[in-house]
């Protein structure tokens, strides 16, 4: 590695960046790593096997090694963030098609730095007002499904100020619009299910009126061809999260789309000392996230796929003595949803619910998280068991506690 007097700025991206801009590999001396369960339990923390997903308040996902190596590479210098994130930008554009991205502190993040590019734009004066958005347009119209209940998440449009008018037909949505419109916005998520206009549509609204589409992918990979199809779609601004199946960094996000737009976003966006600095993205996750992005793209999803529904067949057959249980592959509604396995059996004959079978599974030994899939939009009978976040040979003893639990034994 360079030294530090030998530093310039074309040194420092090929000591920190050399990885995801390169697409090779440089390698810093190997470091004895410790496992992440050490330090937990010096923390006193208690880890899982996680059977339910890339949920952030299960810790997101487990980073590829290359995003850990970028990452580790990246910490080890000093880096202008702008050049970087310029950098960063410009490979991401030609990976994704886009016109323009960058490295965002997550999803949300990115939505709320989208509203800030459709709203105040890079005007710094009105920049420095927020959350006051006095000459501003301050309305995003969102169809009914992807906002209050129906979407966990529609805080991200509304943080700064901003109004969501809710419509649900395509003949609403028009009526909805006016003067204060600031763009249109469009949620994909199993949280928003029972949307009635497909995002095309939306987007042909939203461009027949001279306004942006903004849409919330956050977790719509796999598959990763997504990362292109929404922008050749026609879709302004498209967020994506960085810690669900892209396996890059935790607290980090892409915000994708047109030059004009990005740049308005990322003008309103950390390091510079603004309303959006408390969502800070460090030089590490823009070098992980990168190249995290450039991994998913060589990744064998077909095959992943496969390894993952082998594993929810051993989980089934296990199972399958057990009186009264059944089990099924629960319809995928949308691609981006782990291959997942509904385990059923009769709740008064053998006196347990899923609920109790998942409370069971968290309290023993060790700890698995599973999901109760009643409390799904839509419901579904059963513990449900997600596949994609399983490590190998983790689904056996998912099978065996299971198994016990529901003999009476666990």
């Amino acid at each position: 590695m360079t030294k530090n007097s030998e530093f310039n700025r074309r040194r420092l991206l090929q000591s920190g960046l050399a990885l995801p801009l390169a697409g090779g590999t440089v390698s810093a001396a190997p470091v004895p790593a410790k496992t992440s369960e050490s330090i937990y339990k010096r923390l006193g923390v208690r880890t899982f096997i996680n059977a339910y997903g890339t949920l952030t308040t299960l810790g997101g996902t487990l980073m590829d090694p290359e995003v850990k190596r970028a990452m580790d590479e990246a910490s080890q210098h000093f880096v202008a963030i702008h050049d970087l994130q310029k950098i960063a930008g410009e490979r991401l554009a030609d990976l994704t098609g886009a016109e323009a991205g960058f490295v965002t502190a997550g999803a949300s993040c990115s939505i709320c730095l989208a509203t800030c590019a459709v709203t105040v734009g890079g005007d710094l004066s009105k920049i420095k007002r927020l959350p006051d958005l006095t000459g501003s347009k301050t309305e995003i119209v969102m169809q009914k499904a992807h906002t209050g209940a129906g979407n966990p998440y529609d805080q991200n449009w509304r943080m700064i100020g901003t109004s969501v008018i809710p419509a649900e037909t395509a003949d609403e949505i028009r009526a909805a619009i006016g003067p204060r419109t600031a763009a249109l916005g469009m949620v994909l998520s199993h949280n928003s299910e029972g949307h009635k206009v497909e995002l095309d549509e939306m987007i042909a609204i939203a461009h027949k009126a001279g306004l942006p589409l903004i849409l919330d992918a956050a977790a719509e990979i796999p598959p990763v061809s997504n990362l292109r199809k929404f922008l050749k779609m026609g879709a302004d601004l498209v967020a994506f999260s960085g810690g669900k199946n892209l396996r890059g960094p935790q607290c980090s996000g892409l915000l994708l789309g047109r030059k004009s737009l990005v740049e308005a976003a990322y003008a309103n966006s950390a390091p510079n000392n603004l309303f959006a600095r408390i969502a800070k993205v460090g030089k590490e996750e823009i070098a992980g996230l990168l190249t995290a992005v450039e991994v998913a793209l060589k990744r064998d999803e077909e095959g992943e796929r496969r390894a993952q529904e082998a594993m929810l067949k051993r989980i089934a057959a296990q199972v399958a003595g057990v009186a009264t249980v059944k089990t099924e592959f629960i319809t995928n509604l949308d691609y981006s949803h782990s291959p997942r396995l509904s385990i059923q059996w009769d709740e008064n004959k053998l006196g347990l619910t899923a609920a109790d079978v998942n409370n069971r599974l968290k309290a023993g030994e060790p700890s698995i998280v599973a999901a109760d899939m009643t409390r799904f939009r839509p419901s579904w009978p059963g513990l449900g068991i997600f596949a994609a976040c399983l490590k190998p040979g983790e689904e056996r003893v998912v099978a065996a506690r299971v198994q016990a639990i529901l003999l009476g034994k666990g």
